[in-house]
């Protein structure tokens, strides 16, 4: 028996902000990214909240893939102000920092928190609808993924503005986590009817307007990216993922490659490698034909093979290097630490759900590929 909790309520549009005008006489710790801060968009949230006899702390100490060290200090923070609710608004980096949090003080100090909130600022990783974040272990250069009811926030707002200024490579590299979201929990071993549906849309969405996204800045395709990242969070936190999560989180640890960049690389070789798998396979197929980059009368083995061409294909168009080496990795670099970056792929919790049981030497083997 599957169980499936509709949690958050999702917002969506210019006007999405005006939620936040129902918080009344609260105290609320708004976490962000450091560039928001004095930015109008952000200016108009804050004002927006403090205009209803709210109380506002602003806490801006975000870093890219939120180190321990900085939930530590987050939680003090907390500690301090104590506030009713938590608003996370930036990217994964500043969700996944709220949340470990969250997380945290509410077991150190019993803290309470009547609402979480979270805005997402890029269009990729879905953290504002999963009950997943990644933590950093900076000693040990290793990913950790932190998974929690708890950690899924009670509301979450989509407003396309907050990403129409997005830099070109946050674009195309949060476009591609978005891809390999979706297809991860279309194989994934816990998918369903309708975690594939959500699956299927995402992935149509990628592949329609993450290039005019990309290079046009098109107001019409960033809405659609940013539904995109929501649709397959939904997804994946459903269905699960999978060995490409799994090595991506090393990729992140041991050589700092930003999370979509290093999930892209993989995609590919990991999409060539779950394809053993029939139900996989076959999925990877029908998703082909749907999206039309392989015609109706081409076999299963075939359409994948147009698939994974269409995906790099798509690289390309996003100027998106597709090797280690491209991204200033050193061959002799990778193979030092291949058996560490094994060893943690293979004890990720994603890796639980890839629909082709893996062995140590199976994640070593798609690992070499990416050099």
């Amino acid at each position: 028996m599957q169980k499936w909790n509709f949690k958050p309520t999702i917002y969506i549009g210019k006007d999405a902000f005006s939620v936040l005008e129902q918080l009344i006489k609260q105290r609320v710790f708004i976490i962000c990214d450091p560039f928001l801060l004095n930015t109008p968009i952000f200016t108009d949230v804050v004002k927006r909240i403090e205009n209803c006899n709210n109380v506002v702390e602003l806490y801006a100490d975000v870093s890219p893939d939120p180190p321990i060290e900085d939930i530590v200090k987050g939680v003090e923070a907390i500690n301090i102000f104590k506030p009713d609710v938590l608003i996370a608004m930036g990217g994964g980096s500043a969700i996944d920092l709220a949340k470990g949090i969250k997380y945290f003080s509410e077991r150190a100090s019993q803290q309470i928190f009547s609402q979480f909130i979270a805005i997402p600022t890029t269009s990729g990783t879905g953290s504002e609808v999963t009950n997943i974040s990644v933590i950093t272990d900076k000693t040990n250069n290793i990913k950790y993924p932190l998974v929690h009811n708890s950690l899924t926030p009670d509301v979450a707002i989509l407003n396309v503005e907050l990403v129409m200024s997005a830099p070109d490579t946050v674009v195309s590299y949060s476009g591609l986590d978005v891809l390999t979201h979706a297809l991860e929990a279309l194989v994934a071993t816990n998918s369903n009817s309708i975690t594939d549906a959500l699956s299927e849309k995402a992935i149509g969405l990628v592949f329609t307007h993450l290039v005019n996204s990309y290079k046009n800045k098109d107001y019409n395709s960033r809405e659609k990216m940013h539904e995109a990242s929501t649709i397959a969070g939904i997804a994946f936190n459903e269905a699960g993922l999978g060995i490409n999560h799994a090595i991506a989180h090393q990729l992140g640890g041991q050589f700092h490659l930003v999370h979509g960049l290093a999930n892209a690389i993989l995609l590919p070789h990991v999409v060539t490698f779950n394809a053993k798998n029939k139900k996989a396979q076959e999925k990877y197929a029908e998703v082909a034909r749907k999206i039309g980059v392989s015609d109706h009368y081409d076999d299963d083995e075939v359409a994948v093979v147009h698939l994974v061409n269409a995906i790099q294909k798509l690289m390309d168009q996003l100027n998106c290097a597709t090797s280690l080496s491209a991204n200033g990795v050193k061959a002799a670099d990778a193979e030092q630490v291949i058996d560490l970056v094994a060893e943690n792929a293979l004890r990720d919790i994603t890796t639980h759900t890839n629909p082709v049981a893996v062995t140590k030497d199976d994640i070593a083997n798609v690992y070499r590929k990416i050099y």
